[in-house]
Parts: structure tokens; C-alpha cells; sequence
């Protein structure tokens, strides 16, 4: 996904977004989706994000192409997975 490097080298580093940030990005992430992987005239992208989706959120199992709720609710469980198993810190995105 798109994001700034800045942000990403010095404040984020290898933290997780937050529960409310995600929940927050929800429409610009779909939005985001929509416009690099649901293009009408390519069929080869949306089947990429399935699969690549599938293969990085377990649990994820059904998804169809146009699906963006399965995967966001997904992206929270993996979330909350690794913010539990592995405790690794959150970061909330401040304006």
C-alpha cells in the first residue's frame, strides 16, 4: 500500500497500526484496492490480490475479487494475531 517513507523509517518502524487507525483507513484502503486492482479491462490483477491476499491473511478463505470487507476484517484479525502472539507495539497515525 501506498504510505510515506518518512513516516514508515521514523515514527511507524515495525509497529502495527493501531485497531482504531486500521478501522479508520478502511475507505481509503478499499479505495486504494479499487483503483491499482479492480480495473475493468485487466483480469490478471484482481485474481493477483486473491491469491496474495489468501496466501498473507490466514483464515481468509472464501474471498471473491471484489470482496474489500473479508479482507479488512481479515487485516484486523492478523492485526490483533500479531499484536497478541508475537507483542508487537502499536502506532497510531496522528494528523
Amino acid at each position: 500500500m501506498p504510505s510515506h517513507q518518512h513516516v514508515n523509517q521514523h515514527s511507524k518502524r515495525e509497529r502495527l497500526l493501531s485497531a482504531e487507525a486500521l478501522h479508520q483507513a478502511g475507505p481509503a484502503i478499499a479505495d486504494w484496492r479499487a483503483a491499482a486492482y479492480l480495473r475493468p479491462e485487466d483480469h490478471v490483477l484482481p485474481l493477483r490480490f486473491a491469491l496474495e491476499a489468501r496466501a498473507s491473511l490466514p483464515g481468509l478463505t472464501s474471498f471473491e475479487t471484489g470482496c474489500t470487507g473479508e479482507v479488512q476484517v481479515a487485516m484486523a484479525l492478523q492485526r490483533a494475531r500479531l499484536r497478541q502472539d508475537r507483542g508487537v507495539q502499536e502506532w497510531t497515525w496522528r494528523a
